[in-house]
């Protein structure tokens, strides 16, 4: 019997590539804030705000999933310290109810974190270091993160940053720098912003073999390698056969962020390879598989949009 996954956030980034990734594999419910597209990849689609707690948990009864997957958030820095208390509703008492009600139901759960919940100061950040946000965003991520863990439930907290293709075509920093340099355009990179980010659907992937192994608490599940969003983009372009030399290197405090993006925030994925007895894949693994997928996966993510 296929198990019963509840995705929040089915409309967002890693929730419509999540949707696809386990149609084929399981029963899917989604839920989301604004309606879906008709042509939904999941199952059925529940149309709910987060905020409304009651609603929520009612929600989570009603699914009865073996597995929810919680990566409805309010994600953006920028966003969250222009308004804290969405952040805060969303990100921490969300997160809270469907931990508890997950664990009165006895669902297994799946709270996707941030590496934005370390200062940045140094990287390769293991699970045991302390963690120390640096923006509005990491700090109600960590707070829904220790509400998860002392609710109950059954639950991994997975720490990660991701990349891939979305619905709109125009969500990740993968997507930027292919429109940008396919356009022809000038684009600035980050040399000192430093990230282990992870492709999407592999990303989806892992989740789905940790939960197999019943892997549970705090895990970094992230690439096996850190890289500047500078080289990031010099990466895209050599995988996808653009012209790198479009890409100037540019310190991230120019723009004049509300949070200074001079940071190291790469996970240290040591206890995710011990786990799967494997190396997660590397970012150039990544950009390369989102390469090989674009005609295919690309596509059917924005049919979802149209």
């Amino acid at each position: 019997m296929r198990p019963t996954w509840l995705v929040t956030g089915s409309a967002g980034f890693l929730g419509a590539n999540a949707g696809l990734w386990l149609a084929d594999r399981a029963e899917t419910v989604g839920q989301a804030r604004s309606g879906p597209a008709p042509t939904s990849e999941y199952g059925r689609t529940v149309l709910l705000d987060l905020r409304d707690l009651s609603a929520t948990a009612a929600m989570v009864r009603d699914a009865r999933p073996d597995v929810i997957l919680h990566a409805a958030a309010i994600s953006g820095h920028e966003t969250c310290a222009h308004d804290p208390e969405q952040a805060f509703a969303v990100n921490v008492e969300a997160s809270r109810v469907i931990a508890e009600t997950a664990a009165e139901i006895g669902a297994r759960m799946i709270y996707i974190s941030t590496d934005a919940v370390f200062s940045g100061a140094r990287g390769s950040y293991a699970e045991t270091d302390e963690p120390e946000p640096f923006s509005n965003y990491g700090e109600t991520k960590l707070l829904g993160e220790r509400a998860v863990l002392d609710s109950g439930a059954d639950a991994l907290i997975a720490r990660t940053n991701f990349f891939g293709w979305s619905t709109s075509g125009r969500r990740s920093v993968l997507e930027f720098f292919v429109n940008s340099l396919r356009a022809g355009e000038d684009v600035k990179g980050y040399p000192d912003f430093i990230v282990t980010s992870i492709y999407a659907r592999s990303l989806v992937e892992t989740l789905w073999r940790l939960t197999e192994l019943g892997a549970r608490g705090v895990m970094h599940v992230a690439s096996s390698d850190a890289v500047s969003k500078h080289d990031f983009g010099v990466t895209v372009a050599r995988v996808f056969g653009l012209d790198e030399d479009l890409i100037s290197p540019e310190h991230s405090d120019v723009h004049g962020h509300l949070t200074s993006r001079s940071r190291d925030i790469s996970l240290n994925t040591g206890r995710l390879q011990g786990v799967l007895d494997a190396r997660p894949p590397s970012q150039r693994d990544g950009i390369e598989q989102a390469c090989a997928d674009e005609g295919a996966i690309a596509a059917q993510l924005r049919s979802l949009e149209s």
